[in-house]
């Protein structure tokens, strides 16, 4: 009898342990979808290697893509993770020129990408070492920097889909600053996100006229930009809310692109 209790009671260790494991291996994993990363640091055994000033790469994940700024151009693509380890990736890129040192940088950046680098995150840093044991580490970017350099054209107002023979709507988003077209003129302004909350404002623009119904259309756009109270950010759709529940839609634009 007591053989048995002894081998019961090892049993249960044995299956408590397994559990354990199992959800210590299930912790690791994280999901990447809807996140953004911004590089902090670059290494190579142990030593930090430069990283020029302005280069600001990113990568953004979303559904199977893959996108960001990459020092100079703007990348895009599809991406998977195999094993929870190794990233693959097929980006394109636009193709602007930029300083060297950028060009460089920007360069060192793809040559990882399309090399099938070594991957490891949590959530706050994600790493990738390529073959040759440089390692760049990135940490998670806020809301307000996944929407800098990124500009929007405006698909719904007020609940009402914006027909595209009205114009072109547009918005774009740099540091505590937004400008764009309203539909006849030109507007700017500053703006300031904190998690999914946005304020708006003052918000100024040209003085130009033109026929009624887009100047109609202009007037109501900008009141309800600057009365936008939360944002919402998902792949390509921005979603700005006044405390009424009246929305502006945006969709993202796409730099043309080219394969890197």
């Amino acid at each position: 009898m007591k053989k048995t209790f002894v081998l019961f009671g090892i049993l249960t260790v044995f299956l408590l342990s397994c559990i354990s494991l199992s959800a210590k291996t299930k912790k690791k994993i994280i999901n990447l979808n809807e996140t953004s990363w911004e590089l902090s640091q670059i290494s190579k055994k142990g030593q930090k290697l430069p990283i020029p000033e302005g280069a600001n790469i990113t990568i953004n994940f979303s559904d199977g893509k893959i996108s960001g700024f990459s020092g100079v151009n703007s990348y895009f693509g599809g991406y998977k993770i195999k094993n929870n380890s190794i990233l693959t990736a097929e980006t394109a890129a636009t193709l602007m020129a930029g300083p060297e040192e950028l060009m460089k940088i920007e360069l060192n950046f793809f040559d990882i990408l399309k090399n099938s680098p070594r991957i490891n995150y949590n959530n706050t840093t994600l790493s990738l070492r390529n073959k040759n044991g440089e390692v760049w580490t990135f940490k998670k970017l806020d809301l307000s920097k996944k929407l800098k350099n990124t500009k929007w054209k405006l698909v719904e107002m007020g609940q009402t889909s914006f027909p595209e023979k009205e114009g072109e709507i547009t918005i774009s988003f740099a540091e505590n600053k937004i400008n764009g077209n309203s539909g006849i003129n030109n507007y700017f302004g500053n703006c300031e996100i904190k998690n999914d909350s946005i304020k708006i404002g003052p918000v100024g623009s040209t003085k130009m006229a033109g026929p009624e119904n887009l100047m109609k259309i202009e007037s109501e756009y900008l009141k309800l930009l600057q009365n936008s109270k939360t944002i919402e950010f998902n792949n390509n759709l921005l979603i700005l809310t006044t405390n009424d529940g009246k929305v502006l839609k945006f969709e993202k634009i796409d730099d043309r692109a080219y394969h890197y």
